[in-house]
């Protein structure tokens, strides 16, 4: 009989910042595995074998210990943060984030002097001039806490800076446009500037929320992420992706501590216990 449900074996993949942890990826860098019958098969296997022919929602965490992540712009990849820590040495109030215009500069200059702005800064920097703190400043420093949940829609400049943990659900696509970076970039030659102009979309909306207590924390195209804190029972459809952050999750007959991740075949009833706290990503 073929398994239903399946722990996520997550691959760590080094970045110059620090790694990316994959708990559902598949890419040339490194695929992910699932945990069957006290087995790891490669994620890829287990979706052959029920005759899935496209990837799942991409779960992964980001531990940027060794600097900010890259500047970047998505042209059709939709990222949830959770935010999952914060470093108290660099950050003894709040961790942050670079996301989305600075709304004074953009008011100040109007849409396309901003965007103008934007690129000439990153080109400059690009060729060692000015400085990638100089593409910072026009982007918007948002402060971040352990709960914090970050929606990000393609188009929205961002960078997750130093120090700041986070559990993230995507479009199970690996595009990006870098627009500026602080340290190396190792996967390609270059930045990404004219390309990453290109794909602002300063009319799309992130949404950060804060001590919010509903159940439905986003909606993208692809998925809509829930939270389930605490003694629920829900169902949740076939091919949904979750985390446990804290507690244990019953899912169908098999129960998943806290950071662990799990995927299902089937349409599988989920209960909560005192203390769960889980956020699941089910397809739309």
């Amino acid at each position: 009989m073929l398994a239903r449900i399946a722990a996520l074996a997550p691959v760590t993949v080094r970045k110059p910042w620090g790694r990316e942890v994959w708990y559902s990826g598949m890419e040339k860098r490194g695929e992910s595995g699932v945990r069957v019958d006290g087995a790891v098969m490669p994620l890829s296997r287990f979706l052959e074998m029920h005759q899935r022919t496209v990837p799942i929602v991409l779960l992964k965490s980001l531990h940027p210990c060794a600097g900010d992540l890259y500047m970047e712009v998505h042209e059709t990849k939709h990222e949830v943060y959770v935010i999952d820590a914060v470093d108290p040495a660099r950050w003894p109030q709040a961790g942050a984030m670079l996301l989305g215009a600075e709304p004074a500069e953009r008011q100040a200059r109007g849409d396309a002097a901003f965007l103008a702005a934007l690129g000439a800064r990153a080109r400059a920097a690009e060729a060692g001039q000015g400085g990638p703190d100089s593409v910072a400043a026009l982007l918007a420093s948002v402060p971040l806490r352990p709960g914090d949940v970050v929606d990000i829609p393609p188009g929205v400049p961002h960078s997750l800076l130093r120090g700041v943990d986070v559990v993230e659900f995507q479009t199970p696509v690996y595009e990006r446009r870098i627009l500026a970076a602080t340290g190396p970039v190792v996967t390609q030659v270059g930045w990404d500037v004219a390309d990453a102009i290109a794909a602002v979309r300063l009319d799309a909306k992130a949404r950060i929320l804060r001590g919010c207590g509903r159940e439905l924390l986003a909606e993208t195209p692809a998925f809509r992420l829930l939270r389930f804190v605490g003694a629920v029972r829900r169902t949740v459809p076939p091919w949904s992706v979750g985390w446990v952050a804290a507690g244990t999750l019953a899912v169908g007959a098999c129960r998943f501590g806290a950071r662990e991740a799990f995927v299902t075949a089937e349409k599988m009833a989920i209960e909560g216990g005192p203390g769960t706290v889980a956020f699941v990503a089910v397809e739309r």
